[in-house]
């Protein structure tokens, strides 16, 4: 079980760029076309300056991509084998394009034990704020994981 003192622990900061070619990739990967998200000439025609970011594309650097993150959780509790994706939701600031610089500041805002069918389990709450290279606060992620209890 983890400790309900980690609620208000914060992680990193993690730093990640945002580049073209992983735009373009994970745009194809959700079936998006739209030349604003392949091509730089399309996406400045567009009026934006650089390829922007697809909506969902912070799963690219959320907990899941985020290993030095991941053994953090470990070490209280939460490896991976034992994690589920349980809700996940995005609340954007500012738009995010190809060549910015975006730092996270991931906390873990909750923690719920619950019992199930199968036995007991946690709900971990965790939020990253990714800011802007200029400090501009650009999107809010919200992530809700099942902890599985490990005698399962």
């Amino acid at each position: 079980m983890i400790d309900p003192a980690v609620i208000g622990r914060c992680f990193g900061p993690y730093r990640v760029r945002v580049e073209r070619a992983q735009i373009s990739a994970f745009a194809a990967a959700l079936g998006e076309m739209n030349p604003i998200y392949h091509d730089l000439a399309a996406a400045r025609a567009a009026g934006y300056p650089d390829l922007p970011a697809p909506p969902t594309l912070g799963t690219c650097y959320g907990l899941w991509a985020n290993p030095p993150l991941l053994a953090e959780l470990a070490l209280l509790g939460a490896p991976l084998p034992r994690l589920l994706h349980g809700e996940q939701r995005y609340s954007y600031h500012a738009p995010i394009y190809a060549g910015d610089t975006l730092t996270a500041s991931p906390a873990i805002l909750g923690l719920e034990r619950k019992q199930g069918r199968s036995g007991s389990f946690e709900l971990l709450t965790l939020e990253t704020q990714w800011h802007h290279q200029h400090g501009a606060l650009a999107l809010v992620d919200r992530l809700v994981v099942v902890v599985r209890n490990s005698v399962q």
